[in-house]
């Protein structure tokens, strides 16, 4: 229906998740383990990916 694979869609559920999850306060690594990741550095991998920035530089984009 949306010519998209379904790890793409789970991925990017995952990362919308973690979006609405770090800009609510929870930590990096919060949001990494309440994600599924067994590594916050894992995590990161992903994350700057799937943006082109680190969950950190996200949230300082946001603060800006």
């Amino acid at each position: 229906m949306t010519d998209d694979t379904a790890s793409n869609a789970i991925r990017r559920f995952v990362m919308q998740r973690a979006q609405k999850l770090l800009i609510s306060g929870s930590s990096i690594t919060q949001t990494a383990e309440l994600l599924g990741f067994d590594y916050p550095q894992h995590f990161t991998r992903v994350f700057k990916k799937f943006y082109g920035l680190s969950p950190s530089a996200y949230l300082k984009q946001l603060s800006k």
